[in-house]
């Protein structure tokens, strides 16, 4: 079979991959290899939907905030891909303290984000129980995100500046030979000067393919559910619990439909994940327990794997040891809300060695994203 000539192949048609190749394809010839039959399939159809610029730690902080331009103005969009939905994490009397600290530091990069307690707490979410919560970090101008039609606007970026996605084409061979990498597929062969590695779970897999040491990457499972409520949720926040042995979340859905999670991390393999049903039960005893919502029936299920480097930092940028093999993993359940500025990394990172101004102005650097980080990762 004659093999195809790009300049890129990206592996993974998730959103990272999704935004890598839209991004590239505007200098580049690049063809986008996903193993399933659709795009998506994994992780990122199965997001909680939310954009909330603090949360991963700093560096996915200063990512999302840097994405959030293109949110609030997504060119070529016919609709808008963020709607408000305010975010409150909540804590019992014993973590008021942390969560005047970090929304204080978080402050420092999103200035409407603010530490309330009393009786403005239950006035921005009247479902808490007083006496279990007692503070909470509000970010008001979070919002929920159409991530499918996100997704779909990075696709379309991409076909229309000539980039092949191609289904069903799980990668069989990856080596180098002359300055190319030959790619063997299911749909085909390739070669191109870079690979760029954005296969989520899977990440450490296809380097190891490509003879490149992987970095550590561990998936973790998660198990959401959707759940009827009887009561008021109209401008309810999403609500997380990082309250020790109450973790959860829950996010209002229209038709009194509430979306939840017991937010588990879970060690997994790569795979097709499958919902736990403990973690469903674990996750309705504790929303119970922080909550009026008085759960008590489950519509539908599912899990989704979220994947981190080993100091749960995002992994963007060259491998150190292999010429043309670029990492785009471990985004840790923030890949969909930091999915914009990935794509400018990318490209920045090909075409000028750099980060996009914007990211430097927010204190970020290319060590911090490094595969191999202070050699420990």
């Amino acid at each position: 079979m004659t093999p195809k000539h790009v300049d890129v192949v990206v592996i993974g048609g998730g959103i990272a991959g999704a935004t890598a190749a839209a991004s590239l394809a505007e200098t580049h010839e690049v063809a986008l290899l996903e193993q399933e039959q659709e795009l998506a399939h994994h992780t990122t159809s199965r997001s909680a939907a939310v954009y909330i610029e603090n949360e991963g730690g700093p560096i996915f902080h200063r990512l999302s905030t840097a994405s959030r331009p293109f949110f609030e103005d997504p060119p070529g969009a016919d609709h808008p891909i963020v709607e408000p939905m305010p975010v409150l994490s909540i804590g019992d009397e014993s973590m008021a303290d942390a969560l005047r600290d970090e929304a204080a530091e978080a402050g420092r990069i999103t200035p409407t984000l603010r530490f309330v307690e009393g009786d403005e707490l239950f006035d921005l979410c009247p479902v808490l129980r007083r006496g279990t919560v007692a503070a909470g970090m509000y970010e008001p101008a979070a919002g929920t995100i159409d991530v499918m039609g996100l997704h779909q606007l990075f696709v379309r970026r991409a076909r229309r500046h000539g980039a092949a996605i191609v289904r069903s084409a799980r990668v069989q061979t990856l080596t180098r030979h002359a300055d190319r990498w030959h790619v063997g597929s299911e749909a085909g062969e390739w070669t191109a000067g870079v690979v760029v590695n954005a296969a989520g779970a899977w990440g450490d897999q296809v380097a190891a393919m490509a003879g490149v040491e992987p970095v550590g990457l561990q998936p973790k499972r998660r198990t959401a559910f959707h759940a009827p409520t009887n009561a008021d949720i109209d401008g309810m926040p999403f609500i997380y619990s990082g309250i020790p042995e109450l973790q959860c979340y829950a996010k209002a859905e229209s038709g009194g439909q509430l979306l939840c999670s017991l937010s588990d991390e879970t060690n997994s393999d790569p795979c097709d994940a499958r919902a736990e049903e403990i973690d469903v039960a674990r996750a309705i005893d504790n929303l119970n327990a922080l909550t009026t919502l008085d759960i008590r029936s489950v519509r539908t299920t599912w899990a989704g794997l979220r994947t981190f480097a080993p100091d749960r930092n995002p992994v963007f940028g060259w491998d150190d040891r292999v010429d043309g093999f670029f990492w785009l993993v471990g985004q840790g359940g923030c890949g969909i809300v930091t999915s914009p500025i990935a794509g400018e990394i990318t490209r920045s990172l090909l075409e000028t060695g750099d980060l996009p101004e914007s990211t430097v102005a927010l204190g970020l650097t290319k060590e911090m994203l490094a595969p191999r980080r202070d050699d420990g990762v």
